[in-house]
């Protein structure tokens, strides 16, 4: 399990912000001859779809960026 480093609050405007995001998220799949990296962009709706169930996954999570702010 990991290991919490930060906790801050936040104001309302900045959760409706990254509610409205898109992010970015990058993935490795570990094939022997032929690694592949995917980068795939989502809303946050997607990506909350994406994660359910991520361990059943062979890719592994590299990065989840904030692409771009919708609001």
């Amino acid at each position: 399990m990991g290991v919490l480093i930060e906790s801050k609050a936040i104001g309302r405007i900045e959760v409706d912000i990254y509610r409205s995001c898109k992010y970015r998220l990058t993935t490795i799949i570990p094939l022997r001859e032929n690694p592949v990296m995917n980068v795939y962009l989502f809303t946050k709706e997607e990506l909350d779809h994406f994660l359910e169930g991520y361990d059943q996954y062979t890719e592994f999570l590299v990065s989840v960026e904030q692409a771009e702010a919708v609001a």
